[in-house]
Order: structure tokens, then sequence, then C-alpha cells
């Protein structure tokens, strides 16, 4: 079964190339093809009142293997929170796990502002918490920095037992150029010997976690470092395309890899699943569509694992289409997924970078060099950022978006508000399609003019075909040369120009917006999210109008035949409707675009039409 994310994509997508396709012939529609996805297959109907825990798979032990440790755990349980301008994080001695991780703000080289979790208000703005509750609730809890080795019991161990830390307080501030390192250690009496550590620096999102993990004083081979459970923001009612569950990411052999639970991995009866990348790793984390936390080692692994589970949990009431809206039939759960990144890494001491923050693609940019000189080799933590799940279209939209999020941050650094930075930047690239837009209404209005001698040739031709006439004769040959000659003189498809422009930049301005993080939260009007759909859906009905009146307005290509005339007529009230189904959770920053820029066509076309008014042909009437 395909994920919501992928049908609400895949819906826009197949609308967007509708629109194209309508302006060169009415007559046709040709959806693009769904890629294919790895669907979820198995048991996808389970329900369980309780969460079955994940069985990571482990080798078979050998009797040389360290036996599970009987000593009792002496070490007092206790945490350590870390304080910074940037991020709070507290990490619990059992296990030397992050518990908590809440981003306080963004800091860019061009933007600084706080970040707060899903949903927040004026008057209530609750703080963005990164780790799953759910993950947290588990046992062993799916919580960050975890270890996996080959032997289960030595697992077990460095997961379930107490660290001694090295820091005194409870609670460590950093001050603005500050840095802190605090280390975890574990000695048990079957020669295993841990110690974990972390430096802290108040002013980067960047942290450095060395570790060593030793038996018998060797460090124990094919060790792995667990990212996740489902690092993201955790206060999001309802997961859809523009607020994806997290996702596990990876750059390997040169490509990128991404796997959500909802549709890329197959669950057993246990609702447990894992799937693998072979190939030269050099980062692998996880994340949602603006949060991530990625594992950078020192030296590139050699393929990587990851492992997720589903489970039902209870939401706010959520409709998913227009039709749930009329018909009031709400939805009141989904399912949801974890997902874990098993990365193999060196137990020597060895640092690994950990990147835990925003996937603001400005900070993202501004980390990726020192990170490629630090690690010795090219390391691009921008495609962290979702440009698009179909690799087909991602060479397009990803050089466009950027862009895009240039612009829209330049004109909200002058109006500080991105909902009048939309505004402008339609109003700009419209105005620069307006020579274009002149050029379209002159050639549909020619071949408009031509449509009565068309028609006539056209009889003529068929009135010669029932008469038996073969297309060699002389006769035939005129009127098709005439008719050929008719066509070249005002070819409407040359007229399409303008919206073949505006396809290419329409994917990549949706792009652009669900994953900009200074669009999250950025409030318009009666919008309270620009990268969310609208509250009231009054949006998205004005976008449907504004589109009505665009194309009745908008000169069309020449009809001849009454078939022909009673198609346009539908498609001016269908496609419309077809993409206020489609655009219904759309996010209202998208919306804005595409309704302001139906607005300036229509004040463009009538311009044209009171420009192009003397230019009627004699014999006819203007209006």
């Amino acid at each position: 079964m395909e994920s919501p994310d992928n049908q609400n994509q895949s819906r826009f997508l197949i609308a967007a190339v509708l629109s194209l396709v309508v302006l060169f012939a009415w007559s046709y529609f040709y959806a693009p093809t769904r890629p294919a996805s790895n669907a979820n297959t198995a048991n996808t109907n389970t329900a369980a009142a309780t969460t079955p825990q994940p069985t990571p798979t482990a080798q078979p032990q050998t009797k040389s293997e360290v036996a599970a440790s009987t000593a009792p755990d002496t070490t007092p349980n206790r945490s350590i929170t870390i304080k910074s301008p940037l991020y709070e994080v507290t990490i619990d001695s059992k296990g030397a796990l992050a518990t908590s991780w809440i981003i306080v703000k963004n800091e860019s080289p061009r933007s600084e502002f706080p970040v707060f979790a899903d949903g927040a208000t004026d008057g209530e703005k609750q703080p963005l918490q990164l780790i799953s509750k759910e993950a947290l609730s588990r046992s062993p809890r799916e919580i960050p920095f975890r270890l996996a080795t080959d032997d289960q019991n030595l697992t077990n161990l460095v997961n379930d037992r107490n660290y001694q830390i090295s820091a005194a307080e409870d609670t460590v501030v950093l001050g603005p150029g500050q840095e802190k390192q605090i280390d975890f250690t574990l000695t048990d009496a079957s020669g295993v010997e841990v110690k974990k550590s972390f430096l802290f620096r108040a002013d980067s999102y960047i942290a450095d976690l060395s570790i060593i993990l030793k038996r018998n004083g060797q460090p124990v081979p094919d060790t792995k470092l667990l990212i996740g459970a489902s690092i993201g923001d955790h206060a999001i009612n309802h997961h859809n395309f523009y607020h994806i569950e997290s996702e596990a990411v990876a750059a390997v052999g040169g490509d990128i890899k991404r796997h959500q639970g909802g549709y890329t991995f197959t669950f057993d009866a246990n609702n447990q699943a894992s799937l693998s990348d072979a190939g030269t790793v050099d980062w692998a984390g996880v994340g949602d569509a603006y949060f991530a936390m990625a594992a950078i080692p020192a030296t590139p692994s050699q393929g990587v694992e990851y492992r997720a589970s589903k489970y039902d949990v209870q939401t706010q009431p959520f409709y998913n289409s227009i039709f749930q809206w009329i018909l009031r039939n709400a939805q009141t759960s989904e399912t949801r997924h974890l997902v874990t990144v098993y990365l193999p890494i060196s137990a020597d001491g060895s640092v690994t970078k950990v990147f835990t923050g925003t996937k603001d693609y400005f900070l993202l940019s501004a980390v990726d060099e020192p990170l490629t000189k630090e690690v010795g080799r090219p390391i691009e933590l921008t495609n962290l950022i979702n440009f698009s799940n179909y690799s087909w279209i991602r060479p397009v939209t990803k050089p466009i978006a950027i862009p895009i999020l240039y612009a829209l941050n330049f004109f909200n650094g002058i109006t500080h508000n991105y909902g009048v930075a939309i505004i402008i930047f339609t109003f700009l690239f419209y105005s620069l399609l307006f020579p274009l837009r002149w050029s379209q209404s002159k050639s549909f209005k020619k071949a408009s003019a031509n449509a009565p001698k068309m028609k006539e040739i056209q009889d003529k031709i068929k009135d010669l075909q029932k008469k038996g006439v073969p297309n060699d004769d002389p006769r035939m040959r005129t009127l098709q040369m005439e008719q050929l000659k008719m066509t070249k003189a005002a070819l409407p498809i040359g007229g399409c120009l303008p919206m073949v422009l505006q396809f290419p930049l329409l994917i990549a301005f949706y792009t652009a917006v669900t994953v900009s993080l200074e669009v999250r939260q950025a409030s318009f009007i009666w919008l309270p999210d620009l990268s969310a759909a609208d509250p009231w859906h009054l949006l998205e009905f004005a976008f449907a109008v504004s589109m009505i009146l665009s194309m009745k307005f908008t000169p069309q290509a020449a009809t001849v035949t009454p078939e022909q005339q009673m198609q346009q007529r539908m498609m001016t009230y269908f496609m419309p409707l077809m993409m206020l189904w489609v655009m219904w959770s759309a996010p209202s920053g998208l919306l804005l675009y595409w309704f302001f820029g139906n607005i300036v066509s229509f004040g463009q076309q009538m311009v044209i039409n009171r420009m192009n008014k003397p230019n009627t042909p004699s014999g006819t009437q203007g209006g």
C-alpha cells in the first residue's frame, strides 16, 4: 500500500503535469506514472493493545562470547543536562543515552530565530523535542547513542548499565564560545570497558562523540552506533507529505538513500522490519522535514543497516481530503513508525561528528565546508533535505529550489513577512512572463480568427473523402497545403511557452515551501503557518475560483467542432475542481503563490485584451 506521503506528492505532480498537458491538447490526460515503491505488504492491519518490542537480529552466540554479567549494577543513576543558546541536551547515565534533545533556536549565516514545536501559538509555545516519547517508553529504550555488537549479551550490557559521569554538576551551562567534554565510563568484571566522550560546543550544532569499547583489552569489532529512533518534531498531530514522518537518510556510494517507515520497509507479524544498503557510507542519520540527527564517522563505513517498527496512535480529528471534510468523516488515529540507523564505527576512540539541528539549507550549507576539512573527505549534509522523492525530477527541482530559497529569504529580510515575500516574488516572476503572455495571446487570437476558414477547409476535405477522392489528388493536396499554411501561421502550441516555463518553477516552489525552515510557522493574515494547510480552507476555494477566472479569460486554442468547444468549456471548470482536490492539504504558502499568480495573470490578460482590441479582424465587433 502506498503511503499518504507519496500519495500527496503524486497527486501534486499529476495535477501539475495535467495543467501543462491541457494547454497542448484539451482532449487527452496524461497522468505521470507513480514510481514503484517498496510497499508495506505484510500485516498492515495488525493492531495490538501493547506495542511489540523491537527484536534486533543478533548473531548466534558461542560459548567464547561474553556471558551476561551477573554482578549487580551498583552505580547510581543520574542525568546531566547541557544547556547552550542553540540547544538543551539531557544524557542519562544508564547506557549514556540521550533522553532529551531540544532545539532552542535556528542560527544560520542568513537568519536567526527561535524554534518551537508544531502547533505553537503566541500564547502557547512548546519546546521542540526531537526524542520520541514512544521510543523513550520502549524496553529497551530506542534512543540515540546506543551501541550494537555481534554479541547480544554485550549489547545489553553496554546499553543497560549505569556509567560513571566525569562532570560533578547535574547541569552544564555553556556561554558563547564555550565548550565542554563529558566522559561516561563503564567497567565490568567480565573484562568489558566502555568510554563515551561527548564534546559539546555552545555555538555549534555539531558535537564530537568518541567511543572506546574493549573486551579483554581489545577493541570490539563490528561495533555499530545507533542514531534514532525517529528524530524529529513529535508534536505533529498527523503526517502527510508536507509534515513527513522521520526517515533514514544516508550517503552511500556517492548516492543518497532514503527510507521512510511508511513505505520503504516490509513489516513482519511482530511489526518489525529491517533493510540495509551496501557500499561506502560517508554519513547516515534520521530526520523529518525540518530536523535531523546525522553521524559522520572518522573514516567511511562499509554498509549501513536500518531497522523500523510500527505502532498505532490516537490523534486529534483530521481530514485527509476534501471529501472527508464535506462528509465530516474525520480520522482519529494513524500508524506511525520508529526508524533507527545502525552505523558501523571504529570503537577505538576515533571521533564521530554528530550533527543535531535544523535542516535549514543555509545552516547545512555553512557546515559542509568545515566538516569536509575536519574529516578529510567531501561531506554534503545539505542532502539531508529532500528536494524530491523522485530521483528523475530531483536534478530539476534542486537547482531551481535553492535560488527560490535565497529569493524568499531576501524579500523576507526586507518585508519581515514571508507571505508578503511570496507575493513580491510571484509578482516579479509573472511580470517577467508578460511579454510571452502577450505573444501567447496574439497566437491564440490569430488561430481563433482562422477557425472559420479552417472549418471550411476541413469540410471540403471530408466531402472529397466521402466521394472517394484519394489523398494524392491535386484538389486534396491543395486543400491540405492551405490547411498546413494556416496552421503554421498561427501555431497555438507556441503560445504555451509561459506555462512551460512556469511548470518547473511551480514544482521547485512547491519543494522550496515544503523544505524551508523559515516558511515553517510563518504567519500571514489569517494563516498561522505557511508550511501547513489553511485551517479554514478559504485559500483552497479562493485558489480554485481564481483558476477558473484565469482559464476563462485566457485565450485558448481555436475550437472548430462542437465537441472541441464542449470539451474546452468542461476543462475550464473541471481542472480547477480537480486541483481543489489535489491541493486540499497543500501548504498555504504554495497556494498563496498560485492564487496570487492567477490574479496577476488575470490582470495581465485584461491589459493584453485592451492592447489587442484595435487589432481585431475586420468585419467583427470589438469586445
